[in-house]
């Protein structure tokens, strides 16, 4: 609910100075710009923004310049095209996203729409304010703390990964796999965690960039920003893992006991990064039983040297994200040592 309050006084604040201070009859826009910007989470508010105001401005000058050679439906559909084109054109660094391109087309259209009225340039005024409130409840007063925007995404992606590898543990225990929707649903809540966990870490970098209560915690949150990194590309490791075994399990392959191992110690992982995030936590690396090479024993599959390669970048990328621990490629002398509470959850 924090964030939503702060959305809600932004959105009351923007309506006063614009209607009370700036004598706007009908400011409706500056409590939207504001509502829209600060929205219901904490992540990625002053680029949302600048986003706003600078489409807001574009979307102006080409509606003045446009409603000046044209009108009608001629005029509309032109300007939707500039202001869109010019959006994705300049669109990148801080202003990439489509809250620019949204704002840009809209505004260049109710210029058009309204042109015997001053609508453009309250508009232009109401995204300053709305906009303006939003920078100064985001940056100065209010900031996200970034290593807690970082630990919330990553604890999310742990969370997704932690029940995928426990339902494919399940799969394999009944030696029967899920239906063949399942690759494509678990990978979409991958995705959609991954994507949180790169919005998270945008909003960290523009924090510890901007605002003056955290520049001094700069090189912390660089030091949880590249774990954050390394998270990311063991998700996408694990994901590959998780299809390949299950497309091994749908043609009734056999999977060898080291890759079952690998899954999970893979799960013992995310359970922990989803109950503590990218906390520092000290690895305890165990040596486990050495086990036949894939390939080359009676529970040979056709994918076998597949899933070993896939598990193998598992173990990489787990390595780099802790920091340290055994040598990779070692599948079968590999492990973590966990207390008997963790082992049994």
């Amino acid at each position: 609910m924090w964030p939503v309050t702060q959305a809600s006084v932004a959105a009351g604040l923007a309506w006063y100075l614009t209607h009370d201070l700036l004598g706007h009859p009908q400011p409706f826009f500056a409590p939207i710009a504001a509502a829209v910007s600060m929205s219901a989470n904490n992540v990625l508010r002053s680029q949302r923004a600048v986003q706003l105001i600078a489409g807001v401005a574009l979307g102006i000058g080409v509606g003045v310049g446009l409603s000046e050679v044209a009108d009608g439906p001629v005029a509309i559909a032109g300007a939707v095209l500039i202001a869109m084109s010019l959006a994705l054109t300049l669109g990148g660094g801080f202003l990439r996203g489509l809250m620019f391109v949204n704002q840009s087309a809209a505004s260049a259209i109710l210029v058009i729409a309204l042109r015997n009225s001053a609508t453009g340039i309250e508009r232009l005024v109401d995204a300053l304010v709305g906009g303006g409130v939003v920078l100064v409840i985001s940056i100065l007063l209010f900031p996200a703390d970034p290593l807690r925007v970082l630990n919330e995404a990553s604890r999310n992606l742990g969370a997704t990964l932690r029940d995928a590898l426990g339902q494919l543990g399940e799969q394999i225990s009944r030696g029967t796999p899920a239906d063949r929707s399942w690759p494509m649903t678990t990978g979409q809540n991958v995705h959609v965690a991954l994507a949180q966990l790169a919005q998270a870490r945008a909003t960290a970098r523009i924090i510890v960039r901007v605002a003056p209560r955290f520049r001094r915690r700069r090189a912390a949150v660089e030091s949880v920003l590249e774990r954050s990194n390394q998270l990311d590309l063991l998700g996408n490791s694990i994901l590959g893992l998780l299809r390949a075994a299950h497309a091994a399990l749908t043609d009734g392959e056999a999977l060898d006991a080291r890759v079952t191992t690998v899954l999970g110690l893979l799960r013992a992982e995310a359970s922990a990064i989803a109950e503590h995030g990218l906390d520092p936590v000290e690895p305890r690396w165990a040596a486990w039983p050495k086990l036949a090479p894939v390939g080359r024993s009676p529970r040979a599959t056709d994918r076998g040297p597949l899933l070993a390669a896939l598990a193998d970048a598992c173990l990489r990328d787990l390595q780099r994200l802790r920091g340290s621990g055994p040598e990779a490629g070692q599948l079968g002398s590999i492990g973590v040592e966990r207390d008997r509470a963790g082992a049994d959850s």
